[in-house]
Formats: C-alpha cells, sequence, structure tokens
C-alpha cells in the first residue's frame, strides 16, 4: 500500500541518479523458519549447511503498508516470532522478536521493516541511524552459536533510496531481494553487528556508516527509506529474547543540534497519513509477550533440572 505525495525528487548518489518515486512508503518483510538437526551429534554445528539441514518449515510475513506480526509454532514447543512496529520519536521502526528450540532443531527469525522520509529543512542536513538490540539468551556455546543451547544475532540499520523496493510488494519479494542490502546501488548508509551470543542479558548497538562521500547529507525535499533488520537464529536447547526491542533511534553520532533539526523536519510516512496494517492493539501485545516470557521460564527450568 502506498500513500501519494506532492512531487518527486531527484537524487545523486556516487555519481548515479536515481528518481524517488512520489508516494510515502512503509512496510516490512519477515521470514521465520525451522531446520533439522537429526542428522548431527552434539558436538557438530547445525547452521543450515549441512546435509538434512534444509528449511523444513517456514512462513512469510509483512508486505508493502503491513507490519504486524510473523509467528512459526511447531510441535514441540519450537516457536520464531517477530513484530514491527513504528512507534516512538519520528515512528521510526522497532523489531521485537523471540526464538526457541525446543527440540532437536534450529529456529531463526529473520525480519526487517522499513519507511520513507522526507527531509524538509531548507538546507542539506547529516543523517545517520543508531540500532539498539537488548536481548536475553540462552546460550552456553559462547564460541559457537550453532552448538546446542546457542544463540545468535545480526542487527541492521540502513538508509536507502525508495528506488529500490521499486515493483516489490509481496513479503517473499521483499526479503529475497533485500534483506540485509550492503553499500550497493541505492544504498546511502549501512550499520550491520552480529555474533555468537554469550548468554544472558546484554545490549549491542550499530550505527549507519555513509556509503559515498557526502551520501548521507539529505538536501530539501530529499526522500529516504529508514530500514531496520534483526536474525535470531538458536541451535537445539536454545532460546533468544529480544522482545524487550531492538529500536532505531536518530545517530549517536550526530549532535544535538543535529538531531533537533532533524526532529524537527523530517516527515515520516506515518505522519504524512500512511497506515500500517497488523499492528496489534496494546493490549494484544501484552498478552503476547506474556505468553512468551511463560515459554522462556519454562525452558530455563528444564535446563536447569538436565544440568542438575
Amino acid at each position: 500500500m502506498t500513500y501519494a505525495l506532492s512531487s518527486v525528487v531527484t537524487l545523486a548518489v556516487a555519481g548515479t541518479l536515481f528518481a524517488a518515486p512520489a508516494a510515502a512508503t512503509v512496510g516490512s518483510a519477515s521470514l521465520a523458519t525451522m531446520r533439522n538437526c537429526n542428522l548431527v551429534s552434539a558436538a557438530q554445528l547445525c547452521d543450515g549447511t549441512g546435509p538434512g539441514q534444509q528449511i523444513a518449515a517456514r512462513v512469510y510475513g509483512g508486505g508493502v503498508g503491513v507490519g504486524g506480526q510473523t509467528k512459526l509454532v511447531q510441535p514441540g514447543n519450537n516457536r520464531a516470532w517477530s513484530e514491527v512496529r513504528f512507534d516512538g520519536s519520528l515512528d521510526l521502526p522497532e523489531i521485537r522478536a523471540y526464538t526457541l528450540a525446543s527440540g532437536n532443531v534450529r529456529m531463526n527469525i529473520n525480519s526487517f521493516a522499513f519507511q520513507s522520509y522526507t527531509w524538509n529543512g531548507s538546507a542539506p542536513g547529516l543523517f545517520s541511524l543508531t540500532g539498539s538490540l537488548h536481548i536475553v539468551n540462552s546460550s552456553t556455546s559462547p564460541a559457537e552459536g550453532s552448538l546446542p543451547n546457542g544463540a545468535r544475532y545480526t542487527q541492521y540499520v540502513g538508509i536507502w533510496d525508495p528506488s529500490v523496493i521499486a515493483g516489490l510488494s509481496t513479503p517473499q519479494q521483499l526479503f529475497d531481494v533485500l534483506f540485509y542490502r550492503r553499500c550497493s546501488s541505492g544504498v546511502l548508509g549501512v550499520g550491520n553487528v552480529g555474533g555468537t551470543l554469550a548468554g544472558g542479558e546484554a545490549t549491542f548497538t550499530t550505527t549507519t556508516s555513509a556509503c559515498s562521500p557526502g551520501s548521507l547529507f539529505l538536501n530539501p525535499g530529499q526522500q529516504v527509506l529508514v530500514v531496520a533488520g534483526l536474525q535470531l537464529p538458536v541451535n537445539r536447547g536454545g532460546f533468544a529474547d529480544s522482545s524487550a526491542t531492538f529500536i532505531t533511534r536518530l545517530g549517536d553520532d550526530l549532535s544535538v543540534d543535529e538531531k533537533a533539526a532533524l526532529t524537527t523536519s523530517l516527515a515520516s510516512a506515518v505522519s504524512q497519513g500512511a497506515f500500517v496494517a497488523g499492528v496489534p492493539e496494546p493490549a494484544s501485545w501484552a498478552m503476547l509477550i506474556a505468553g512468551f516470557g511463560l515459554v522462556g521460564a519454562a525452558a530455563r527450568r528444564r535446563r536447569s533440572v538436565v544440568n542438575a
């Protein structure tokens, strides 16, 4: 779903001209998967590349004009779930996610959200994003998240030219073409960090870096896409809980004055009237999180009994 604006703008990125569509755009794409680990021993990796580790179950979610939830629930209490919202300051994307591999499987959630923003300032303005992930996880294999009870994460923030989503609308199209897009044609800035989780509670941040000199300066009337992404694979008994949120905010590398200018003159698609389908009411969200909290607590109790 797109929403008409009043003009078409053209911007130059690394010597190439892009015609930004005269539309405010918002949406998401997610893929939840389960892979079998039955053919590997506890000492071997189950990372999706070995024999018999192909995807056994998958669910796509999202689309242009769609946020909300994507979830895969399999027998044996194996779960992968995410939710996309556009809340807080400037309607910047939030992603909440949870994965639990109770059986001899590898569960994974891959999710990203995007929204267009128009720079209404009278002069060029510097723009960057920071993503902050708060997570609790079960990993007892901090050297390698693809071993039993292992957990990994990757988080992503990006600033793109809106032309990169032209012709894409379904969640599978968006995911297959755009997930974690690196510096390339139409990508202005990227921040990306990830690795094996060490167990317990942790917070990680990443900030966009310019893909080419000057690419993160917004010109008056310019439209860009803000993108946030999160990936949480867990392995054979593991869980990863970021329901306490992966949030995006104005870049930590910006000055107070630069942030103030962006807050005043940067207009989101949502603020321009774009509607996002599929976002649950707060009461529904609270009930869902409570349910996942019970699942995580049960998993921790089971692991404690086994260890004892």
